[in-house]
């Protein structure tokens, strides 16, 4: 059973039953273990599952519609007034190369780890979490794996991999036009220019 697959069990589970215990919901919905946890984990990082403490421990439910797991689709529709049905193909310059989206995002952090020779707190301080609520600019290839779940969220390919200080990094691929603005700023404060 994927992440997906699982979320979706445990989501219609507490609609129906909303202020249900853990044990409850793993009844249920078949849903146990380290798979619960990551879907717990992700409906609290979506701002979807409510925790509160009742006379049986703690009892979960839904706040509201969770957000589905965007498709890179989906995430790039662009806003020109109207909804365009079509993907946000913009292009962005940077060292003379044309990139979209996610890869200039990628090269950014590749050229600026070739550059600078940062550890991993100091690169996590010059592109943090915050650009990228749901999955971080980057991660370590673990933390990464886990949190992507079934689909890729990162780009994994080997010759996408970085290295810094021995470890590898994955750079997230879920860049939208909503979410690189934030990106492009930071970038701007570390003097990075991209066109």
């Amino acid at each position: 059973m994927t992440t997906q697959q699982a979320t979706e069990l445990v989501v219609k589970f507490l609609k129906k039953y909303p202020d249900s215990t853990k044990a409850a919901i793993s009844e249920a919905t078949g849903v146990k273990g380290i798979v619960l946890a990551n879907v717990f984990k992700k409906l609290t990082n979506e701002g979807s599952l409510m925790e509160t403490e009742g006379d049986e421990g703690k009892l979960y439910s839904i706040t509201e519609q969770p957000v589905a797991e965007e498709t890179q689709i989906e995430e790039e529709e662009i806003a020109a007034g109207k909804q365009s049905k079509g993907r946000n193909n913009q292009k962005f310059k940077f060292n003379g190369e044309e990139y979209g989206k996610g890869p200039l995002v990628r090269e950014v952090v590749r050229q600026y780890v070739e550059n600078h020779k940062p550890t991993l707190k100091q690169l996590k301080e010059a592109f943090p979490d915050e650009l990228l609520k749901r999955f971080g600019v980057w991660q370590e290839e673990d933390t990464a794996r886990s949190i992507q779940g079934a689909r890729d969220r990162y780009f994994c390919k080997e010759e996408h991999q970085i290295k810094v200080k021995g470890k590898i990094i994955l750079v997230s691929n879920q860049w939208s036009k909503d979410t690189l603005p934030g990106f492009l700023k930071r970038c701007k404060e570390l003097g990075i220019k991209i066109k």
